[in-house]
């Protein structure tokens, strides 16, 4: 995909204290294997009218997060009352998942459903 396409926007945001909410739902991070961005933006909030669904964020107060863990991002979001973020204007749709979200971990182990290791049931049916 050609980024240069989609402008990069700094977005300055402050709030006037910790229990305020920046009103941005955040989706994506490196543990999702999705990039960080913007899924949905709530009125009369310090982010309204400044982020967009399917902004795409390239960084957080200077801080590279193509490689970001979600649970990064939101420690970063959640703990500051100024943020500078960066932005790809409309680069990624909102993703509407059809199953609930997987995280993926280095020392996650894949799940085996246990109907295909070819087991019998209490009553002695193999399954296949």
């Amino acid at each position: 995909m050609d980024n240069s396409l989609f402008p990069t926007v700094p977005v300055f945001l402050d709030r006037s204290s910790l229990d305020q909410s920046w009103g941005f739902r955040l989706q994506g991070g490196i543990d999702y294997r999705l990039p960080l961005s913007i899924k949905k933006v709530s009125p009369n909030t310090p982010s309204h009218n400044k982020l967009y669904a399917g902004d795409g964020v390239t960084a957080i107060n200077g801080q590279d997060a193509s490689s970001m863990k979600h649970e990064d991002a939101e420690n970063l979001l959640r703990n500051a009352l100024q943020i500078q973020l960066t932005v790809r204007r409309g680069q990624l749709a909102a993703v509407r998942p059809s199953r609930p979200p997987v995280k993926f971990g280095a020392s996650s182990q894949p799940h085996v459903n246990s109907a295909l290791q070819n087991t019998t049931t209490p009553n002695n049916y193999r399954r296949f």
